[in-house]
């Protein structure tokens, strides 16, 4: 059995614990406050802390977690601040313990397929589009950087270091809505666009050399090349449980990656300020 602290008593938090307790012959969870443990650390360690606080409570409850947990799943977004993403980045860099990513949606079983198909595409010179609406959720974050985290981990599923590969094209950010174009040496583009609105959409377009792909996660379906397929299911857990053994099994290597990416993303929404 895996023990798992969920820290962050909202409602993410209680999702989180929900979907684990699902699956009480697996996990065994116990779900505790930012506030109680950031006035005293927790004796118990446990062999995952996922951390689902607040943006300016994750980095202290971060570091007071270090020695308590073989590994921490970190939230998105990784930071409040851009300056104290060299708090993390000093934490990830010790090696002393695993570290993973708050990232479910990476692990729909509408993206899981859509992965599986686009592996053994030619991805290079292809157009990429992530389109996503969705309402304001939190009162203490811009809903840009409540939203934009979940499309920068699917791009990191086709392109895993796309800060170092693509230039910044054109660029458009204020709270409420979000553009960012990329292009590459090889003629790739990639963008990515986020709109507040009451009603949720996400959908992932793919014009490549291979093909065409139509992602609709919100309604859970994929057109290739014009035609609806098949959505299979590649077990009987959902996405926050297969997120959290993919991040036990998985190494610290990606996670340093996506921290450096939400660090550019951070700083690119700085700058258009």
């Amino acid at each position: 059995m895996i023990s798992v602290a969920i820290i962050g008593q909202g409602l993410w938090g209680h999702k989180l614990t929900q979907s684990l307790n699902k699956h009480r012959a697996d996990f065994q969870v116990d779900l505790l406050s930012a506030r109680e443990v950031l006035s005293e650390s927790p004796s118990k360690k446990y062999d995952v802390t996922w951390i689902a606080s607040r943006p300016n409570e994750q980095v202290r409850v971060l570091e007071l977690s270090v020695s308590k947990s073989k590994l921490i799943i970190l939230e998105k977004p990784i930071c409040e601040k851009l300056e104290d993403f060299a708090r993390v980045e000093k934490i990830l860099a010790l090696g002393e313990l695993s570290f993973g990513l708050s990232r479910p949606w990476c692990f729909s079983s509408a993206w899981l397929n859509a992965t599986e198909i686009l592996k053994s595409w030619e991805l290079d010179g292809s157009s990429v589009k992530f389109r996503r609406k969705g309402p304001a959720s939190h009162t203490y974050i811009t809903s840009v950087e409540d939203w934009i985290p979940h499309d920068i981990y699917l791009a990191s599923d086709l392109f895993p270091t796309f800060e170092d590969d693509f230039a910044v094209e054109y660029l458009r950010s204020n709270p409420n809505e979000f553009e960012l174009s990329l292009y590459s040496r090889n003629e790739t583009t990639v963008n990515f666009s986020f709109l507040e609105n009451t009603s949720k959409e996400s959908t992932i377009e793919v014009d490549s050399p291979s093909g065409e792909l139509f992602v609709n996660l919100s309604e859970k379906f994929i057109l290739l090349n014009g035609e609806r397929i098949e959505i299979a299911s590649p077990n009987n857990y959902d996405s926050i449980c297969r997120n959290l053994y993919a991040e036990i099994n998985g190494d610290n290597k990606r996670t340093r990656q996506m921290v450096r990416t939400q660090k550019w993303i951070k700083t690119l929404i700085e700058q258009a300020k």
